[in-house]
């Protein structure tokens, strides 16, 4: 993984515990940083925010460098970004359809 490979997204949710529900007119994106960089300046936009709720910081994996590696089953598909972009999650077409009809 590459040293700088974090962002920081801050911004107002409708749902607190889910960054899928950030306001977009509110999002703010920040780095990239590192790891400890990124949980630092994270943790320091959340204290400036406390009296706020609904404002979060999250700290994630830029990826920018997406590659089409499934998190499963290891082979590469083109699915496999489209899967990031509209699911959050990094595997095939394949893997998600047995995860959704196996879901252990």
């Amino acid at each position: 993984m590459f040293p700088n490979n974090y962002i920081v997204i801050e911004g107002t949710h409708k749902n607190p515990n889910d960054i899928k529900t950030i306001d977009k007119t509110t999002e703010k994106i920040y780095g990239p940083f590192t790891e400890s960089k990124a949980n630092e300046f994270a943790k320091s936009l959340i204290q400036k925010n406390v009296d706020n709720f609904y404002h979060r910081a999250w700290v994630v994996i830029d990826n920018s460098k997406v590659d089409n590696i499934c998190e499963e089953c290891m082979k590469e598909n083109e699915s496999v970004s489209q899967n990031l972009i509209m699911h959050s999650y990094k595997i095939c077409n394949s893997c998600k359809i047995s995860k959704t009809i196996f879901p252990i």
